[in-house]
């Protein structure tokens, strides 16, 4: 199961780099292990004029 959790990670990171074109490192975690972000989010405009 080790064997396959690190494929999926390599794979992850060679599809993200095809895809967007950056390297990433992917660290795989426990379901439901990351908390869930407080607060309500905000839009930001931008406002330049360019």
């Amino acid at each position: 199961e080790m064997a396959q959790l690190v494929g999926l990670q390599k794979k992850l990171e060679a599809e993200l780099r095809s895809v967007i074109g950056l390297g990433f490192k992917v660290k795989l975690v426990e379901p439901k292990s990351i908390e869930r972000s407080t607060g309500k989010a905000r839009r930001v405009f931008d406002n330049r004029k360019i």
